[in-house]
């Protein structure tokens, strides 16, 4: 058994080690630097002078990063959209500064280590600010870049992670679709109606039957298939399955296709129409004494694009033929990868027509370029 995935943390959320680590080594380097100086100038050279006039700042720095993390998750800062989040962290860091310098001052003051000797702790803390205050501003942006680029990377992560997921399921359905479609009643009865052809002396249809069925395996077994396609390539393969599966049907299937040429253009999910034709063949052609008409529609406004696949045969509820059992697994599998695609939301729905058979309809975002 796998193990469960690890949870990603959460946007604005700190991790509290690293921050500590990193606020004792720079806090190490700060104590360093001042006894140098110290030593240069004939100053207090002990260790604790050298640790409490390096490491506060730091530290309390350190305590500001989930302050400032909180303030970049309800403020973040975006191309299209920074002056206002910009002004208010500015005031963040602003405020900050000020709070950070009296807190230094507040905690060397009570290790009894003394900045002057003329001024009192209010004047020493405003002053201090002051002084310190490009570098605070510097530290708070600093902050604000590092935990950016942590989000950033953790938004990437985040993406491949999908992206991954999207790879499985579609090598899932594929696989799904090798064993539902390309099963061995399926090229049974494909080899045997060319073997008709040939027997007819049809031999340039069976010629090009083969070819037909070699093209739809070419496609099935693939290596790393794009999980978008224009739909254009997408109608291209449902074709060749149809035209294998005409073997079968013979007169009984009656075909129409039609599509706005804007639509032609749109990217749509790999594979995401076969199924329903499948399953419109499977429990509506295949269940009629008579003929059949099968429909594939594609229409574009320029938000959106509307894919349906109809049929004539017993609906979704009609004569007891379980029908929306038998088409669930397909049609989960197909929610769950337009889910991933294009978010949450009722994208594909299975319905009876009133005239009779099911119409199932695919609504997407209309998108010339893939995702």
């Amino acid at each position: 058994m796998s193990s469960p995935p690890a949870r990603e943390p959460r946007p604005g959320h700190v991790a509290v080690f690293p921050v500590f680590v990193a606020a004792t080594l720079l806090g190490l380097i700060g104590a360093g630097q001042h006894n140098y100086v110290m030593r240069a100038n004939g100053g207090d050279t002990t260790l604790l002078h050298a640790l409490g006039m390096g490491m506060p700042y730091w530290y309390l720095w350190a305590l500001v990063v989930p302050v400032v993390a909180e303030a970049l998750r309800r403020l973040p800062l975006r191309r299209e959209r920074w002056l206002r989040p910009a002004s208010v962290h500015l005031a963040i860091a602003l405020g900050v500064a000020l709070l950070h310098s009296l807190f230094e001052m507040g905690i060397q003051h009570g290790l009894g280590l003394r900045h002057s000797s003329w001024a009192g702790f209010t004047e020493l803390s405003i002053g201090h600010a002051l002084y310190q205050l490009p570098y605070d501003l510097l530290a708070y942006g600093a902050i604000l870049g590092v935990l950016m680029a942590v989000e950033s990377s953790r938004r990437a992560r985040r993406e491949q992670l999908a992206t991954a997921a999207l790879g499985t399921q579609l090598a899932e359905a594929r696989w799904h679709a090798l064993r539902a479609q390309l099963n061995p009643h399926f090229l049974f009865n494909a080899m045997n109606s060319i073997a008709m052809l040939v027997r007819k002396g049809q031999n340039d249809t069976a010629v090009s039957m083969i070819a037909g069925l070699s093209a739809l395996l070419r496609d099935f077994l693939a290596e790393n298939p794009p999980q978008e396609v224009p739909l254009r390539e997408e109608l291209a393969f449902v074709e060749r399955y149809l035209a294998v599966e005409q073997l079968r049907f013979q007169d009984r299937l009656r075909v129409r296709i039609e599509a706005d040429p804007r639509a032609l253009d749109a990217y749509v999910p790999n594979l995401v129409l076969q199924p329903l034709v499948e399953n419109a063949l499977k429990h509506g052609i295949a269940r009629r004494a008579a003929a059949g008409d099968l429909a594939i529609l594609a229409s574009a406004t320029p938000a959106t694009l509307t894919l349906t696949v109809t049929d004539d045969g017993p609906g979704p509820n009609g004569s007891g033929n379980g029908r929306d059992a038998a088409a669930g697994v397909g049609l989960r599998n197909i929610r769950a990868r337009l889910e991933h695609l294009y978010g949450p939301g009722e994208r594909l729905r299975l319905e009876a027509r009133p005239a009779g058979g099911a119409l199932a309809t695919i609504t997407l975002p209309y998108r010339a370029l893939p995702s």
